[in-house]
Parts: structure tokens; sequence; C-alpha cells
């Protein structure tokens, strides 16, 4: 996991935010898994395997969230990885961390750490294969469900179960035989800027994962946030963090993380502020080359002529100027389309301009 999930992985790190996932997800929006039932656990699986010379080598994987999930007696854990980019063998990755978590309550059964738990395990005199398998035949081990957040703009097109990972020839992929031998693995993928019934989540997963439903359409996106002003004009300072990582949108808005954590932001005037900053910047630029334009056109029999080119050459000039700007941001350019309006002619325009502003500070591109 890389510094840019962590705000993703606090904020859904949250037990009600995270049960209401699980809900939503996995039990089609019913009650099921419920806040106060779930447990922070350590998010390091550290385990000692010995090869077959003897050799003892430590493993070692973290994941990004995990909860001991504990319903009476019963006990399940809960375990979500939160993803930026496609991991093109994450089912391979999943099915490892799924296994070293098994093979990590195993060796705590052993330690006798199970029995607090309430895990019901064997204390009699230990038979030989159990002593051999360091597992008793009466004990039991807990379900993990692991859920990958995958929240990229691109769609995922990675693998979503081990049997689209195989390098088959055509006539084996024909035989059953293989699919009843082979056990297969599939992640449990959320591609959070495509869920449909968002009716199912009842915290804030539902206005945010809807926000993210149109986070490639301004004039949608101000529609929705408008829509559900009531909660993005009062949002936390974690929720926000979270959002400009969703939306992927930390060059544009600012960080707010130095706040306190109780404060709250108004979504909807920083996204305002941000785009009226953008136009009011290109329209002082546009207003400026629409005056020099009109100068240029002469004396009063030219001034209509003049007034006009000036007022045409203010407004494309006005929308080469917000598109630098969100070029020197790192925007890339379907955002950009998005955002201005902008053709593939202006945009290449103000590349040159940029690049000839660089080259006249002696700024390296």
């Amino acid at each position: 996991m890389g510094k840019p999930d962590i705000a993703v992985k606090n904020w859904l790190s949250d037990n009600e935010r995270f049960a209401d996932l699980f809900n939503g997800m996995v039990f089609g929006g019913r009650l099921v898994v419920r806040a106060e039932e779930l447990e922070s656990m350590d998010r390091e699986t550290d385990i000692i395997v010995t090869d077959k010379d003897g050799k003892r080598k430590g493993v070692q994987r973290y994941r990004d969230i995990v909860k001991r999930w504990k319903k009476g007696v019963d006990l399940a854990v809960l375990t979500c990885e939160a993803q930026n980019n496609i991991h093109y063998a994450m089912p391979v990755r999943g099915m490892t961390q799924d296994g070293l978590s098994y093979t990590d309550q195993i060796r705590l059964l052993r330690q006798g750490k199970s029995k607090s738990e309430g895990s019901g395990q064997h204390t009699g005199k230990l038979t030989g294969e159990e002593y051999l398998s360091r597992f008793g035949k009466n004990d039991r081990i807990f379900p993990v469900i692991t859920l990958i957040f995958y929240y990229d703009v691109k769609k995922w097109d990675g693998a979503v179960e081990l049997y689209d990972m195989f390098r088959l020839a055509d006539e084996l992929k024909k035989e059953e035989v293989l699919r009843k031998y082979i056990p297969n693995y599939r992640i449990n993928l959320i591609d959070a800027g495509n869920i449909e019934h968002l009716e199912r989540f009842h915290t804030d997963l539902q206005q945010v994962l809807g926000m993210l439903k149109c986070r490639e359409k301004r004039e949608e996106l101000e529609r929705y946030i408008q829509k559900n002003r009531d909660y993005f004009e009062c949002v936390d300072v974690e929720t926000y963090q979270a959002i400009r990582e969703l939306l992927h949108s930390k060059k544009i808005m600012k960080d707010m993380s130095s706040l306190k954590k109780e404060e709250k932001i108004d979504m909807c005037r920083a996204m305002e502020e941000w785009y009226e900053d953008a136009v009011e910047k290109g329209l002082e630029a546009g207003r400026k080359a629409g005056m020099e334009a009109g100068r240029k056109a002469g004396m009063e029999a030219g001034r209509k002529a003049g007034m006009k080119a000036g007022i045409e050459a203010g407004r494309a000039e006005g929308r080469i100027a917000i598109i630098i700007r969100m070029l020197s941001k790192g925007l890339d350019e379907e955002e950009i389309k998005g955002y201005t309006d902008g053709t593939d002619d202006e945009i290449a325009k103000a590349k040159l301009e940029m690049k000839a502003m660089n080259e006249g500070t002696g700024v390296c591109g």
C-alpha cells in the first residue's frame, strides 16, 4: 500500500462505515454486520516456514484493514484492500494473504491463544496425527472474507480469478477435469466508481460512492454535490481527505490534513472556489488579450471589427490560459476536456505555449 491509499484506508477503517461496506456488498444491504461487533486486528501477518532442508525463514504480508467480527461465540475475519491501481496478479496475492491468515490462526491455536477466543481448542492428549499436523481433530479456524476496494478511474482489466491467469492450450481449456482438480480463487472486487444499488448502503458510503459515478463529468458532479448539499457542505477532515484521493483531485483540492479532526469542511464551497479561481484567471487573460486585439484593430473605422476580434481572441486566450493552468497541475487531456470543453487544437496550443514559457525561464520539461 502506498501513501495515496492512507486517506482512503483511514476512512474505510471506521467501524460504522466498514460494517456498512460489507453489509451492502456481501449481504445485499441487510444489517448483518454491526459496528459494535468489530474489533481492529494487527494488519501484519508474519509466520515462520521451514523448507525441505530444514531452513527457517519469515514470510510477511501486510493488509490494509483487518477486523475481527465477533458474533456471539462465532467469529470471522473481515479484511479490505484499498487499490488505487490495477494489480494484475491480484488473485494470487489475495489467495496468498488469505492463506497466511489461515496459517496464522493455526499458529495461534498451537500457542494456546485460541482458548481465550472461545474456539474450543482440543485440550486432551494429542494423538500422533494431531502432533504431526500441529492441529487438533476438533480444532476449528475462522473464515476470512476479503474485499478489494478499487477506486481508480480506469476500468479494471485484470484477472478476477485464478483461472484467468492460467496459460492453457485451447483443448485443455475445454477439459472439465482441470476445473475439478485445480481449485479456483476469485477475488471480491468492488469497482468503487460503478456500484449499483447504492440504496443498500446506510452510511455516507451512499453519498460518496454516488459521487464517484459522475467524477469524470464536471457538470454532473456539480449537480450531484448540490443535490446532496446537506451532506457535502459539512464533511469531516478524514472524509474530505478521502474524497481528494477518490476523485484523484489532490493537485486541485487543498490538503486539509492539518485541521483538527472535529472540524468540518464545506465541500461545495471548496470545489466552487477552485472553479471560480480557474475561471477568473482565464477571464483576466481573456480581457487583456481582447484589449490588445482591439487596440491593434486600428482607428474608428476598424473599431467594430477590432472589438469583435478582441472578444473572440479573448475567449480563445481565456480558455488557453485555463488549459495551461490545468496542465501545470498535472491533469490529463480527458479531464481538461471535461472541465473546459477545450478542443484538441487548443490543448496542443496550450502545450506549445507552456513549452515556450519553460524554455524562456530555463525550466526543464
